[in-house]
């Protein structure tokens, strides 16, 4: 048994499979290798998995504050702690890891700017599965409780939120137009090493590549002729998935 347990959210007919961008952003924290003979592999977990109707009920019990019940969450046996949220995990990781490699290489604002700017085509990206996760959320009770949640944050329903998927391909092919530039020249986002930003682009696709497996593959990732930088960094970070 590992000193870290990560609590992830399940779905139905994809169990025990990452799906979720914010907990895989944890797991790729806690994966990363590093290229460079000085540092040690990964930090090793365990998966906790939690139904999306238990997670009001278990994550509080960890956390023991007020805050949202939301997953990823760490319990660092080792050091008696729990963090929620993958950003402050992965903050939590850089201060308390040192000997494992580190995933903002100095410069942590650029890296949260990064994930920032991800917005031009993470949210298109989300819109391409949204209806997966709701029809296979839980059971019927619980499929009711996340529409009728979610309805109310986006104001409005989940299919219209959802739109037409050819929108969404478009919107978010565009959006990666400038990854695929910096990939063009440059092995990681992040330079020569895996960092928080690498981390992150690859949670939102293997979001996608889970649960619409064909349209990613088809019409994100191969989505140009040619020479096609994004697909050699896809299977580069293959390792972390």
């Amino acid at each position: 048994m590992n000193s870290i347990k990560v609590y992830d959210i399940s779905l139905l007919n994809f169990e025990e499979k990452c799906w979720s961008p914010n907990t895989f952003k944890t797991r790729v924290s806690l994966n990363k290798e590093s290229t460079s003979i000085n540092y040690n592999k990964g930090i090793p977990f365990d998966s906790v998995w939690v139904s999306f109707e238990e997670i009001p009920i278990v994550i509080p019990k960890l956390t023991k504050t007020t805050e949202t019940p939301t997953v990823p969450v760490i319990v660092d046996t080792s050091k008696d702690v729990v963090i929620q949220d993958s950003w402050k995990i992965a903050q939590y990781l850089e201060a308390n890891y040192p000997d494992t490699p580190s995933l903002f290489h100095g410069n942590e604002e650029l890296h949260e700017a990064a994930q920032a700017s991800f917005s031009s085509f993470s949210f298109a990206l989300f819109r391409l599965v949204i209806m997966t996760v709701a029809n296979n959320i839980g059971n019927e009770d619980v499929k009711a409780e996340f529409r009728k949640s979610r309805e109310a944050k986006f104001g409005m329903t989940l299919e219209k939120f959802a739109g037409n998927p050819e929108d969404q391909i478009r919107i978010a092919n565009e959006g990666l137009k400038d990854i695929r530039a910096k990939l063009a020249k440059s092995t990681y986002l992040s330079g020569s090493e895996v960092g928080w930003a690498d981390g992150v682009l690859l949670a939102y696709f293997v979001m996608v590549d889970v649960l619409k497996h064909d349209i990613f593959q088809s019409r994100i990732l191969d989505s140009v002729q040619g020479k096609n930088p994004l697909r050699e960094w896809y299977e580069r970070m293959a390792k972390y998935v």
